[in-house]
């Protein structure tokens, strides 16, 4: 007799644990449960990229401002021109984007390929440029 109720009573709470883990009365209903929140680690939506950003960064040792302007061409891709006053244009001949990270490949007065990666929050702008034998952390802007 005494294991009888031994088992019942392992029953018996048993089921009295599994409805407060669920945080319900047996007597009440189910409700469904509340979506989870994209994990923490969850990629970020992709930024449109197309804009005018306005971009700060040090070049052969001088602190240079330029604006990108990025537009979206008839087949889908992305193109644009970069600026500054320093410079002749710049054309932008690749445009990537992974979730709030814009990368940008231009051709530079020089004829080499310069990579200038954008991470946007907001309209606030930081990353880096970079080509062969220069570059630099940037901070900008993007343009309404």
């Amino acid at each position: 007799m005494h294991t009888s109720r031994l088992l019942t009573l392992v029953a018996l709470l048993t089921v009295a644990a599994q409805a407060s883990a669920q945080g319900s009365d047996p007597a009440k209903p189910a409700t469904p449960a509340t979506p989870a929140a994209p994990a923490a680690g969850a990629p970020a939506a992709e930024v449109n990229p197309v804009g005018s950003y306005v971009v700060n960064l040090t070049a052969q040792g001088n602190p240079i401002a330029l604006t990108a302007k990025i537009e979206k061409k008839s087949d889908g891709t992305f193109a644009g021109v970069v600026m500054s006053d320093v410079f002749p244009p710049m054309p932008i001949t690749s445009v990537k984007v992974a979730g709030a990270k814009i990368t940008m490949t231009i051709t530079a007065p020089d004829g080499s390929e310069a990579t200038i990666t954008m991470e946007l929050k907001g309209d606030d702008i930081t990353g880096d440029w970079s080509m062969p034998n220069d570059g630099s952390r940037i901070v900008g802007k993007k343009l309404p």
